[in-house]
């Protein structure tokens, strides 16, 4: 299972539904940004080190799961967003059978 199987409408699937999982991604973030600015433990100091270390984890959640949108890179895509919860299971009933299987049988040998 080295290749992804999908199908164009997969990719078209996944493109029209490209801003509301950003959207969701960054709502997470955000969300979490202010429950780490906003908390009473620690010093400010600290608060401000681990906003800035989740800031640049959050950045590298983006890129893998936003910065190669490509067809090419589909296969990937979808492991990225599964990943971080942000491709639901009601979704991936969207996808071809083949790209369900696929992704199935993936998310299975982990």
């Amino acid at each position: 299972m080295t290749t992804f199987p999908f199908e164009e409408r997969d990719w078209k699937y996944l493109q029209s539904i490209h801003d509301e999982l950003l959207h969701e991604l960054c709502s997470n973030i955000n969300q979490q940004l202010v429950s780490l600015a906003s908390s009473e433990e620690g010093t400010p100091h600290s608060r401000y080190l681990k906003t800035y270390e989740y800031i640049h984890e959050a950045d590298k959640v983006v890129a893998d799961c936003f910065n190669s949108w490509r067809r090419s890179n589909l296969g990937i895509i979808f492991l990225f967003l599964r990943k971080e919860k942000l491709l639901s299971d009601a979704q991936v009933k969207k996808l071809s059978a083949e790209a369900q299987e696929w992704l199935r049988q993936l998310e299975a040998s982990r």
